[in-house]
């Protein structure tokens, strides 16, 4: 009874502060209005979903790319152009510019360059990412059981979840950070950490109720605000494409997954990475007593995290920093090209991160708890 008194208390305390709170409410209708703006865009913008739910269901075959080739004109609301957004992904891997070699004009495009692209671009990255054998067998043997010529999905409706999914992350983190920081230190800042830890139940139930409470609040800030970020896709969509095979959302995809259940995998990388972001918080805060220090620490991981750089030729180093929680849902070409071997068997960056961050989740507990009780015994 009484740790749920002291974990109601320890809730309503994150909570107390009324201008966090506008903040958060800020922030929360931010999200929703950048999600919804999508669909309030201009004439092309508007013609390019419905061209592509038109063309939903069409064998990519070389009557597809007859008819990409004719109707090419540069029409602003030429709607084949805008439907055809996905083969044009894979072919401006031909551009002169690019480093993946330069190939055909526009005119020459057919069904086996299509897929020719496809296949060599494939290739390329495994070896930019410093793939092993074993690996790169894994993507080939996987490739070779994606059926061919592809069925065109319009999946536009879950990439812009998708692209939502790193941006509400780092918001989501930054809140958590400034909500949490004075979960440990806000008692020293105010001189009643002697007096709550030294009383009857205040040694045995703080750590376990701020860390309850911690975990929970950054629980109940992630789902509230990825709800922000869905429930406009929902309203004006209904999240159409969610059948759709993921290599229609990532061209050089060679996971068979349905998008709908990668999204789901999103959402756990999501989830567990905010919950991971509250205890990581919690910790610092015990250790630094200042509140601005642990909240500052949290935000220099993710400057770190969104800008800073592992070359892939350092292989280890590299995989660790593609699996921490804002690079893993950052946008890319190709995230399931890194592959980690755990019972000898190859695992996505989306299967292995949420095993990982649940396995530092608890050594971060085991930390804090420890520290505390040394400190405060």
């Amino acid at each position: 009874m009484m740790f749920w008194i002291l974990y109601l208390y320890e809730l309503k305390k994150i909570f107390s502060h009324r201008i966090k709170l506008l903040v958060l409410l800020a922030v929360a209708a931010f999200l929703f209005f950048v999600s919804a703006q999508r669909y309030f865009t201009d004439v092309p913008e508007t013609n390019a979903w419905k061209a592509e739910q038109l063309l939903d269901g069409r064998t990519m075959d070389e009557n597809f790319f007859t008819e990409m080739r004719d109707d090419s004109a540069p029409d602003a609301g030429d709607l084949w152009r805008y439907a055809t957004s996905y083969a044009m992904t894979v072919f401006s891997y031909n551009e002169p510019t690019s480093i993946l070699h330069s190939s055909e004009e526009r005119a020459n495009w057919t069904e086996e360059q299509f897929y020719t692209t496809r296949q060599r671009v494939i290739g390329e990255f495994a070896d930019a990412f410093f793939l092993t054998r074993g690996e790169l067998k894994h993507w080939e043997d996987l490739e070779a059981k994606i059926s061919k010529p592809f069925i065109y999905r319009s999946t536009r409706d879950i990439e812009n979840l998708r692209a939502t999914y790193q941006f509400t992350l780092t918001i989501t983190c930054m809140l958590i950070a400034v909500f949490l920081s004075g979960s440990f230190a806000g008692e020293t800042e105010i001189k009643t950490d002697a007096l709550i830890y030294s009383s009857k139940y205040g040694h045995i139930y703080a750590v376990g109720t701020k860390l309850t409470a911690g975990c929970t609040f950054s629980l109940i800030i992630g789902i509230l605000l990825l709800l922000m970020t869905h429930i406009p896709v929902i309203i004006f969509s209904g999240l159409h494409g969610l059948d759709a095979p993921w290599y229609m959302v990532m061209p050089f995809s060679e996971l068979s997954i349905k998008a709908g259940h990668m999204l789901l995998l999103h959402t756990l990388v999501f989830i567990l990475g905010c919950v991971l972001a509250g205890i990581l918080t919690m910790l610092l805060s015990l250790l630094f007593d200042r509140s601005m220090g642990a909240a500052g620490t949290i935000f220099a991981i993710i400057l770190f995290d969104l800008f800073g750089n592992v070359p892939t030729s350092m292989r280890v180093l590299s995989q660790l920093r593609y699996l921490t929680p804002i690079t893993v849902l950052l946008n890319t070409n190709v995230p399931d090209m890194r592959l980690t071997k755990i019972f000898s068997r190859y695992l996505i960056s989306f299967q292995t991160a949420p095993i990982l961050y649940v396995v530092l989740g608890v050594i971060l507990i085991i930390m804090t708890v420890r520290i505390f009780r040394r400190r405060y015994r």
